[in-house]
């Protein structure tokens, strides 16, 4: 029988997500690809149950419509500031006398460089291998079949606040829904839009979500760094609704339309008439400083990645440039402000949608967007390690055991 796999990501503004068939030749097959608004979550956590119930449950309504396993196996993203980050290392001795790394050797050195002090009331989400070392000799991407009698795993664990992560199980359980795995949201996005090339050379893949930025960096194909910042493109247009005193609808309209990241390339001359977008309204504005909101608030998120980069206690070199995507990106002159800010090429990441087979064109213009990076980044992570995701919903499930009432 072929597998459905379904993604959610699920985030301050909307709720995106897609769901696959996964046939025997391992191909995916596109059913449907969908996005709702969200309410109940805020910077990537779920803040108000009984909001976000309503919102998950009409779309576990909606899939299951569809087929009675779409909500039986879901990968859902985790976003938010309180996921940390570090590095660690395990090491074994090889095992079997004539010194050939097997299989078994593997999986020893990977559970060792998970045997780590695990914050208070904090699950380890990943634990990613960057490169093995046979023997103090590194770079090996896999060890199987070598000869040594020491082997080593550096690796990134990413370690995710338990009690907000039991809350979203809960409340996804709550509606009918059977999760499959947790993915941190910048990893997903990474997943869909990064190619190995710019991963080899060195890249920063940049996430604009609504309510948080997140960011991961990679270099010789190995994750660097990855973090997510609570502030997002919403913010921007909290600043406008206070600066014209418009109201968050308006405000989020006059961002897309009429906003600028760049404040000198627009005239000081030029005028917004507010009645273009709301009839009641009679107000003008200046585009020039409406672009000047957006540009002041969109330098604070670079200089927050900014500061990110430098603490990677080196000179990053980052010869692929930024990637950018999410659905922050529309605002019009952006890569040009991050060109300037981060001084680095730019580009605008799109999902890599050759592994799906899509049959409807509505869905193939719905997900050719950058809005939609972390739901397919999300079901092509479920698609190619289900198997190996370390947060499955039994593993949580025993965890707080002796955590929740």
């Amino acid at each position: 029988m072929s597998n459905i796999i379904t993604s959610l990501d699920i985030g301050s503004s909307q709720v995106r997500g897609i769901v696959v068939e996964q046939k025997k030749d391992r191909t995916l097959s596109l059913i449907t690809a969908f996005k709702n608004p969200s309410v109940g979550f805020r910077k990537g956590v779920l803040v108000d149950i009984e909001e976000a119930t309503s919102v998950l449950r009409d779309i576990a309504i909606d899939l299951r419509k569809i087929s009675k396993r779409a909500t039986q196996n879901i990968f859902v993203n985790v976003n938010s500031e309180h996921v940390k980050v570090r590095s660690s290392r395990g090491i074994v001795a090889v095992s079997r006398a004539d010194q050939e790394i097997h299989r078994d050797d593997i999986d020893r050195v990977v559970q060792a460089s998970r045997a780590v002090k695990i914050l208070p009331n904090y699950l380890i989400l990943h634990n990613i291998i960057r490169e093995y070392f046979v023997d103090d000799v590194g770079d090996i991407a896999d060890p199987l079949g070598m000869t040594g009698n020491r082997l080593e795993a550096s690796t990134l664990i990413v370690e995710a606040f338990a009690p907000q992560v039991n809350l979203l199980i809960k409340n996804l359980e709550r509606v009918g829904f059977k999760v499959g795995g947790l993915i941190f949201n910048p990893l997903a996005a990474s997943r869909a839009i990064l190619s190995k090339r710019q991963k080899d050379l060195g890249v920063l893949m940049i996430d604009f979500g609504y309510g948080t930025t997140s960011m991961a960096v990679y270099e010789e194909n190995k994750v660097l760094h990855t973090k997510s910042l609570p502030i997002g493109s919403g913010y921007i247009t909290n600043d406008i609704a206070i600066g014209f005193k418009t109201s968050i609808d308006t405000a989020e309209k006059l961002k897309i339309t009429y906003g600028f990241a760049v404040a000198r390339d627009i005239s000081r001359r030029e005028i917004v008439k507010l009645n273009k977008i709301d009839s009641l309204n009679q107000n003008e504005i200046s585009r020039r400083f409406l672009s000047e909101i957006i540009e002041i608030r969109l330098a604070e998120i670079l200089d927050l990645i900014n500061n990110e980069l430098k603490m990677l206690g080196r000179s990053v070199q980052l010869p692929a440039g930024a990637v950018i995507t999410g659905g922050g990106v529309k605002l019009a002159g952006i890569t040009e402000l991050i060109k300037q800010e981060l001084r680095l090429p730019v580009q605008i990441g799109f999902p890599n949608l050759q592994g799906l087979e899509i049959m409807n064109p509505t869905h193939q213009e719905l997900l050719d967007d950058p809005e939609f990076a972390v739901a397919v980044g999300l079901v092509e992570w479920g698609s190619a390690e289900e198997k190996k995701v370390l947060t499955g919903v039994e593993v949580i499930k025993g965890f707080f055991k002796n955590l929740v009432p």
